[in-house]
């Protein structure tokens, strides 16, 4: 069963977990001119969906594993294609052939296809960001879009399950963040309520009709129909 991403679930790089990365190597082996010959190895494995399911992650969900190795000799044009130790394709391309490619599928009915270029960049004039110079498709699939070992069932925060196309994804929940606490600062006034105080009103005495070293001191005479107030007048000298 064939299983391709759209260009959305690419762009967003969103994959199912169906395979996952073990090890990618390439090398210039050439006797005379090393980069005469190329050898690229992929090995992968398909994921244990039934360890998803039950909600395990990482190295509980390894299945199958399998290994691609591929030669080409650029001076020779010799291809030769290995699945498993298995040689399951060979061929001899012409000199000027720039790009090498074999599609198969296992016994599992997994789709597989291998893409090779001479050159380590791309000779069009628009460049497409996907463009590896080795890559090996699974089902459709990038195998540097795979997961590695460790990210086996571990799915971004958010909701995926319009986009993982029938696939197991682990549900358990995170725990929430707690919120932080709200610090007061003790040594700041600012935030007290500020009560207005009474302003004291502050009596001047008007000025005496006298010398400035006087002082008036009242006495009062109580007549018989009237009350009456006079003022003596003590000075310094």
């Amino acid at each position: 069963m064939m299983n391709f991403l759209s260009s959305d679930d690419r762009a967003i790089g969103e994959v199912p977990h169906t395979f996952y990365q073990i090890d990618y190597a390439s090398a210039n082996c050439g006797r005379i001119v090393p980069m005469s010959k190329r050898r690229i190895r992929f090995k992968f494995g398909y994921t244990n969906m039934t360890a998803i399911y039950d909600g395990l992650v990482g190295h509980d969900c390894r299945g199958e594993e399998h290994e691609v190795s591929i030669m080409w000799s650029l001076s020779s044009g010799k291809q030769s294609i290995e699945y498993d130790g298995k040689v399951i394709f060979v061929n001899v391309c012409d000199m000027t052939d720039g790009k090498m490619t074999h599609s198969w599928y296992d016994k599992e009915g997994h789709y597989l296809k291998v893409i090779i270029h001479s050159l380590s960049t791309s000779l069009k004039q628009t460049q497409d960001a996907e463009w590896r110079q080795y890559d090996l498709l699974v089902d459709g699939i990038s195998y540097f879009c795979a997961p590695k070992i460790y990210q086996i069932g571990v799915f971004p925060n958010r909701n995926v399950e319009s986009k993982q196309m029938g696939f197991a994804i682990n549900k358990d929940h995170e725990p929430s963040e707690p919120k932080p606490t709200e610090v007061v600062d003790l040594l700041s006034f600012d935030d007290f309520p500020v009560t207005p105080t009474e302003q004291i009103k502050t009596v001047t005495p008007h000025a005496s009709p006298h010398a400035n070293n006087s002082i008036l001191l009242p006495f009062c005479f109580i007549g018989n129909n009237a009350h009456q107030q006079n003022y003596t007048n003590y000075s310094y000298h």
